[in-house]
């Protein structure tokens, strides 16, 4: 008897609950779907976002060009990181300096992620000189 009070008092609060949340999730699914959401995805300094750009979302000519920048940015990463190995090889300096090298890429990595992702959600268009060289120079050689 009492779980029987107790059960319609709870699905009176979860319809309450439900009916209150159901605005919000109808604007996460509209975001979630969205161009904004697929560049943000696509640009985040995770090692693989720009995968899913190539593989989800190729008709997309805008979250390819952020995924194509974001794999651009990734190489840099692995070119610092190769080249602090390369540097750790040096006696005495050589562990410093690969540190240094590393965190170097760390800091580029990071900071062009951040900086695509704040060009693309201000509406600029702004893309250094160096990446975008490279870019074009890596849809040449492979993109064409």
């Amino acid at each position: 008897m009492k779980f029987e009070k107790y059960s319609v008092k709870f699905a009176e609060l979860k319809d309450k609950f439900f009916a209150r949340l159901e605005p919000e999730l109808k604007r996460g699914r509209e975001f979630a779907t969205s161009e904004t959401f697929r560049v943000y995805l696509v640009t985040l300094p995770l090692f693989g976002n720009w995968l899913l750009g190539f593989t989800f979302f190729p008709g997309e000519e805008t979250v390819l060009r952020y995924s194509k920048l974001s794999f651009l940015n990734l190489l840099y990463f692995v070119g610092f990181l190769f080249s602090s190995w390369i540097l750790s090889w040096i006696p005495f300096a050589g562990p410093w300096l690969g540190n240094l090298s590393h965190l170097i890429g760390i800091v580029v990595y990071v900071g062009l992620s951040g900086f695509l992702l704040y060009n693309y959600s201000k509406g600029k268009k702004l893309v250094p000189k160096l990446p975008e060289e490279h870019l074009a120079l890596l849809e040449r050689k492979f993109f064409h």
